[in-house]
């Protein structure tokens, strides 16, 4: 690393250390004085651009924790310290002084599926500046079930996906263009609504309208909140529909289009939020809470009992930032990547059998785990 590189990464952290003092303190409860406010209807104002705050917390519940909700302060002084003091991205190499067989021999010590892992895009989108850290509490960003855990995929689901993967046999990974999944294709899935890590949040008497970013998509959410019917038409995204309660705004979207997976063959490598269903029988409440000047506190419960045996609650703070530059959406890699992807498996039709075999033996020993997990969880119901 050269000198001048060595000054920004330290002048990086020192940066990451103040914020981290700042942070700390607007995480702190409300002052007594302090009032959420209104918007001039009368309503709880939740207008501005809500990132999601850089706690470290994992989704599900670490097992050293058992069932413990909460960390000490000093497991949070020290989660902290770990997000703060993880080491930068390495510098490029000079692209003189590489040797281009070294990287093609580590592609190919690892397994095919991460043969290119981290070098599919360049380091615009891969590498990106400091967050400021905020210390919280939890010790998994899932509340309930208690345990802190996905609860389980239902038996059915388990047997769709592996009625996919049957469909598949003797396919490689890239036979065709409807072999790959959506999000190469630039779809956005209708997950991203409630899974995001930003909101822009916009009021008006009635109805709020909730722009989604993330994974270079931007989604406009139009949110009722006058009691009217639900159309009763299926739609990609869902249908929302809010209501108040107390300082709470609560959301709760069904009536997905039911082919979220890509459909009955094709693939999806690696679902938004582990997501393996079809969304015929999704439902997501989410709910919005000011709970401080700059911090909002968001859930989303997700409901679907074709795949999962229980419903889930993730809970997660997200701090007021609106100087948060949100862009349109970039994503068309998959309108023009189609053709290297289907070319280079004409290339080497044997290498592409092999890559998908390769996928294919890894999935199935995760539905070998999804049934053991199913297993387990009815034996602890007692059923």
């Amino acid at each position: 690393m050269t000198k001048p590189n060595r000054v920004r990464t330290v002048g990086a952290l020192t940066a990451m250390l103040l914020a981290v003092v700042l942070v700390a303190a607007s995480m702190a409860q409300a002052p007594a004085t302090w009032t959420a406010p209104r918007t001039a209807w009368g309503d709880p104002d939740l207008q501005g651009i809500w990132n999601t705050a850089n706690t470290g917390t994992p989704m599900e519940r670490p097992t050293a924790f058992g069932t413990r909700e909460f960390l000490t302060e000093e497991e949070i002084a020290a989660r902290v310290e770990a997000l703060i003091e993880s080491p930068p991205p390495p510098e490029p190499e000079d692209p003189e002084e590489a040797d281009p067989r070294d990287a093609a021999q580590a592609a190919a010590a690892r397994p095919t599926e991460q043969g290119i892992f981290g070098q599919e895009y360049n380091r615009f989108w891969v590498v990106a500046d400091p967050r400021p850290v905020t210390p919280w509490n939890r010790t998994s960003q899932i509340i309930d079930p208690p345990d802190g855990q996905m609860p389980p995929l239902t038996i059915d689901a388990i047997d769709r996906l592996e009625a996919r993967e049957a469909a598949r046999a003797h396919r490689g990974e890239g036979d065709d263009w409807r072999d790959r999944n959506i999000g190469e294709r630039c779809i956005a899935p209708g997950q991203i609504k409630y899974t995001t890590g930003t909101f822009e949040i916009f009021q008006s008497p009635g109805v709020v309208a909730i722009r989604v970013d993330a994974f270079n998509y931007n989604e406009p959410m139009v949110v009722p909140l006058d009691g009217r019917p639900r159309l009763g038409v299926r739609q990609w995204m869902g249908e929302s529909r809010g209501r108040w309660e107390g300082q709470t705004l609560v959301v709760e979207t069904d009536s997905f289009i039911p082919r979220q997976d890509g459909g009955s063959v094709m693939p999806k490598r690696t679902p938004l939020q582990r997501y393996l269903g079809t969304g015929e029988t999704l439902r997501v409440t989410q709910r919005f809470t000011r709970s401080a000047p700059d911090m909002l506190e968001y859930s989303y419960t997700v409901e679907d009992p074709g795949v999962w045996v229980a419903p889930y609650t993730v809970l997660r703070p997200m701090v007021l930032e609106n100087d948060l530059l949100m862009v349109e959406s970039a994503c068309h890699e998959g309108n023009y990547g189609i053709v290297g992807q289907l070319s280079a498996a004409r290339a080497d039709e044997e290498y592409a059998m092999e890559a998908a075999l390769e996928e294919a033996a890894t999935r199935s020993a995760q539905y070998e785990e999804m049934r053991q997990k199913h297993a387990e969880w009815m034996r602890a119901q007692g059923r």
